[in-house]
Parts: C-alpha cells; structure tokens; sequence
C-alpha cells in the first residue's frame, strides 16, 4: 500500500543549504558545489538511505538547485530537485521536481511547492555560524553537544523548532557543510511528523539525475502518493 512521502516536507523544512538569512553573494557556496551528505532515515516503520547534494550554484541569476535521493516506499528509487532563488530578502523555492528511477522527470505543482514554502526556507541549508548569530529565529538554541555517528564525533549545535503538534530537534555543525545536519529527530501527533536523520557520511562529486528539460505533469499515482496524510 503507497503511504505519503514523508521527506517531501521534511528536506524543505529542517535541511537545506547554509543560505544567508538575507540574500548575498554565493562564491563561498559555489564551492561546495557537488558536495553533500549522506544520511539514514527512519520513517513509518522504515528505514533507508537517503542523499542530499548541493547540484548547482548559479551567481548570476541567484538560483542554487539541490538535489535529494531516496531508496524508499516505491519499487524504484526517487529523487527530488530544489531550486530556489536567493535574490529577494529571504529565500524562495522557485521549482521543483520528483523522478522515479528512470522514467521522465516530473513538475511538482504550485500546491506542493506552497506547502513547503509555507516552511522556514531560511533553514534550507544549515549553517552553525549563521544560528549563532540568531539569523535564523525559527530555531532556538539548546546547548552544545557532541554526537556520535558513524562519520565520527561532531561537536555540534542543538537547536529546536515548536510547530504546532510537531517539533524538531536538529543537531548541526560547520564540518558537515553544505548541508550542516548531523542528526535530526521528529516527534509530533501525526505518524507522519515522526522521523528521524543521522548522518553516514559527507559526500563529494554528486551530480543532478533530474533533467528539468525532460520535465512531463505529475501522474495521477505521484498526485495521489503526495497528497497521503
């Protein structure tokens, strides 16, 4: 039976790309172009890897793509693409897309796009330097910590997010940059709002899958999967 694609809204929310809070030069981000991590996640009684990479920093136009692979809950692999632009005050998903294995590339919607542009955009890379300088309000600080995982001991920044019925506890470091989580952990009414991420391993020399050329509507079953409470 399909059940909803719980990473959807998660990425957008508690991942991301060490943005500024206000939109600036990206030179120090375009070197970490290719660049990424490599997580476990645990969800709805699964657990599977998951990849997120920073695919594509383009400075004249604003725009930085990620780019996120999961092996979970369908029979072939999918990948989701991010491109937000960061020209305005703060951050803003521009498009966005979902591919299962190797069949064409698919838009996701304005609704899907609105849903988690609803989120804090400005969490959509995390960056411990920027948290500390209270850039980022929608996460409060709880202490300093280390945590051990299988990529080694990281002294870490743990941060908290209050939603209503859900909250977020992420754990993030500079050393685990662009994407800066080390651990993130879920706890909320819904089933859904109940996950949990640690870091495998840092990444390098990832490149896009999706093709945004090759882009088709979304199918009736993507609608119908996306759209599972």
């Amino acid at each position: 039976m399909m059940r909803r694609l719980p990473w959807l809204p998660v990425l957008v929310a508690a991942l991301g790309l060490a943005l500024p809070a206000q939109a600036g030069p990206l030179a120090g981000l375009a070197k970490e172009q290719g660049n990424g991590s490599r997580f476990t996640m645990q969800a709805q009684g699964s657990t599977y890897d998951m990849q997120i990479g920073l695919v594509k920093v383009d400075q004249a136009s604003g725009l930085v793509t990620v780019e996120v692979f999961a092996a979970a809950q369908l029979a072939d692999p999918l990948w989701q693409q991010f491109t937000l632009s960061t020209t305005g005050a703060r951050p803003k998903i521009e498009n966005g897309y979902i591919q299962v294995g190797n069949k064409a590339p698919m838009k996701l919607q304005d609704k899907h796009l609105a849903g988690t542009s609803s989120l804090d955009i400005n969490l959509f890379l995390l960056s411990e330097s920027e948290l500390r300088k209270d850039t980022m309000g929608a996460l409060k600080p709880v202490g300093q910590e280390v945590v051990k995982t299988k990529a080694g001991e990281v002294q870490c920044g743990h941060y908290r997010m209050e939603r209503p019925e859900q909250t977020l506890d992420l754990w993030i470091s500079d050393e685990a940059r662009p994407i800066g989580l080390i651990r993130l952990v879920s706890t909320g009414k819904k089933p859904a709002d109940n996950y949990r991420l640690e870091l495998q391993e840092l990444l390098s020399g990832i490149a896009a899958k999706i093709d945004p050329k090759r882009a088709v509507p979304l199918s009736d079953e993507m609608k119908t999967l996306l759209s599972r409470p």
